[in-house]
């Protein structure tokens, strides 16, 4: 691997040390996800912000974490032969991607009026990215500095990805979705339209070739 992964791996690492202050306790609920539910809810009822300074911090560590593995792995070389010009690239594409989703989540929400239970889905949606973040971290840790086979890397991230947006979205339907016909479509809809699509997108693509 080139120098530009190891200077990555090192900002990753000083992220996530610095997350590690910021957050306090509340980190190490995050990372045991089986206990995830104390991190949403955190001391006598708290429960955590979307924006504040830890999911920023969290926010640039996935941009940077998921362009690595899809510039390796999924679009190597893709959008230019330089591989630190191709990372540039997919993290701008990554940034316009979730800008873009965010504004059409916000007009939908607004149309349908359900801004409040978007915001308190985002709010368990946005912790789980985090603890994606941490888990995907460790897992770049292992696949890059030890010679993995590539289809083995690829159907092995592809398990794990279903398995985390299985739990994740039936954490966060449980908590805020009505138990209603209507609110199930809604949240289908949403889940395979902005989180599931995307991704199974991409890894044909990169079992493609």
């Amino acid at each position: 691997m080139g120098t530009w992964i190891n200077i990555l791996i090192i900002l990753s690492t000083i992220l996530i040390l610095c997350t590690r202050f910021l957050g306090g306790e509340k980190i190490q609920y995050l990372i045991k996800f089986w206990n995830i539910h104390r991190y949403f809810i955190f001391k006598s009822g708290h429960t955590i912000p979307i924006f504040n300074n830890l999911n920023i911090l969290m926010f640039f560590l996935r941009i940077i974490l998921f362009s690595i593995f899809i510039s390796l792995y999924i679009l190597p070389k893709k959008f230019a032969e330089i591989p630190l010009n191709n990372f540039y690239i997919i993290c701008l594409l990554l940034l316009t991607y979730i800008g873009l989703k965010f504004i059409i989540e916000k007009t939908l929400a607004i149309i349908f009026s359900y801004n409040l239970l978007l915001n308190e889905i985002n709010r368990y949606r946005i912790g789980f990215k985090n603890l994606i973040a941490f888990h995907l971290y460790f897992y770049l840790l292992l696949i890059i500095f030890n010679p993995f086979p590539y289809n083995s890397v690829l159907s092995i991230s592809l398990i794990l990805f279903i398995n985390y947006i299985l739990f994740s979205s039936y954490y966060i339907y449980k908590k805020t979705i009505n138990k209603t016909f209507k609110s199930l479509i809604y949240f289908i809809l949403y889940l395979c339209t902005f989180e599931i699509a995307p991704a199974l997108f991409l890894f044909w693509y990169a079992f493609k070739f």
